[in-house]
């Protein structure tokens, strides 16, 4: 008798909890306490968001800029204004994405926002001598209309001398913290020549190099060794092209013709590159600029495998048992078919 009362009590038990609702009850490994996050081992293979700083003008004077870059629909990280005595306004953390560059397209990258730093830096831009009314645009044919996209140089406005300062001195910061290539410090107009004319022709890039060691700029011993080649006469349009393209020019139209957005990536490299003279249109000296500012690159990239190569020799452990016993020389250089030699 007592057997059964004892068989009836568990099945009682059994039908009571497989009866209840799954949802309603706790998982027992729920209940126990959240597990502990380490970072006591680090991995070396990660790189860093930032890759490009990308220059701006406003177009705005400071106080529509600020009120523009503080809004909601567009922002960027940092703001120098004309005002000397001001500081240089942080808008938005380095490690958040701010919306500055739009749709762009450079070094077949089409989000730079994603992987930049974008500075504003307040200018009117440019004022136009000669604005057209509607009926004089009417009259005017495609060709003529498009030669109005090509604003003449005179027609920018000049940086505030404190500027170029301040933005040199954020440049330096930037570049240090993050590593930043000299060739990846670039104008929005490189990022987006169909749309885009900032920061202008007027923007000191030269100076920036010359003065302060930022940006890239071609030697003139290079230059001029192509200038006075003939392989500008030889080039077909897609060779000259392709040297745009392997720059970072991505957006270079890839046709036979110097087209409307040909010329327009045309008129955007000679706005960062060659300022005297910015009409769209190819000719030697451009040709020659680009594929200096080519070269130029590939001379950076080799310099700095042959510096990671020599870190690499210095820092191992073996090779600092070598050097220690006069086995091998700390002398090495490296070239970019990965052998080594004195």
């Amino acid at each position: 008798m007592f057997k059964l009362i004892r068989f009836i009590y568990l099945l009682i038990i059994i039908l009571a909890i497989t009866s209840c609702n799954d949802e309603n009850i706790t998982p027992i490994r729920t209940r126990k306490i959240a597990p502990k996050v380490s970072s006591a081992f680090k991995s070396p293979a990660y790189n860093l968001r930032i890759k490009y700083i990308i220059l701006h003008y406003t177009a705005l004077n400071d106080d529509l800029s600020f009120k523009v870059l503080t809004d909601p629909g567009v922002s960027a990280h940092y703001l120098v204004t004309t005002r000397e005595d001001e500081p240089i306004y942080k808008l938005v953390d380095d490690n958040d994405r701010a919306w500055h560059a739009g749709v762009t397209m450079f070094d077949n990258r089409h989000t730079m926002n994603d992987t930049s730093i974008g500075i504003e830096i307040v200018n009117l831009g440019f004022l136009k001598k000669v604005t057209n009314t509607y009926e004089e645009l009417r009259k005017m044919t495609q060709k003529q209309r498009d030669e109005l996209f090509f604003i003449p140089y005179d027609e920018y406005i000049e940086f505030e001398e404190s500027q170029i300062e301040k933005v040199a001195y954020l440049l330096k910061e930037l570049i240090e913290k993050y590593g930043i290539k000299p060739y990846n410090i670039l104008g929005h107009s490189d990022i987006a020549p169909y749309r885009k004319k900032d920061p202008g022709p007027k923007f000191p890039w030269k100076r920036l190099h010359d003065e302060y060691n930022l940006g890239i700029w071609y030697d003139e011993y290079d230059y001029s060794n192509f200038l006075n080649d003939d392989e500008y006469k030889k080039a077909k349009v897609m060779d000259i092209k392709e040297e745009f393209i392997k720059y970072g020019y991505t957006s270079m139209p890839t046709n036979n013709v110097w087209d409307f957005d040909s010329r327009k990536v045309l008129y955007a490299f000679q706005c960062h590159f060659r300022p005297e003279k910015i009409d769209g249109n190819i000719d030697n000296e451009t040709y020659a600029v680009i594929r200096a500012l080519n070269l130029k690159v590939k001379k950076i990239n080799e310099m700095e495998e042959r510096s990671k190569a020599n870190n690499f020799l210095t820092n191992t452990f073996f090779t600092n048992i070598f050097i220690s016993n006069n086995i091998i020389s700390t002398n090495w250089s490296y070239n970019t078919n990965s052998s080594l030699r004195k």
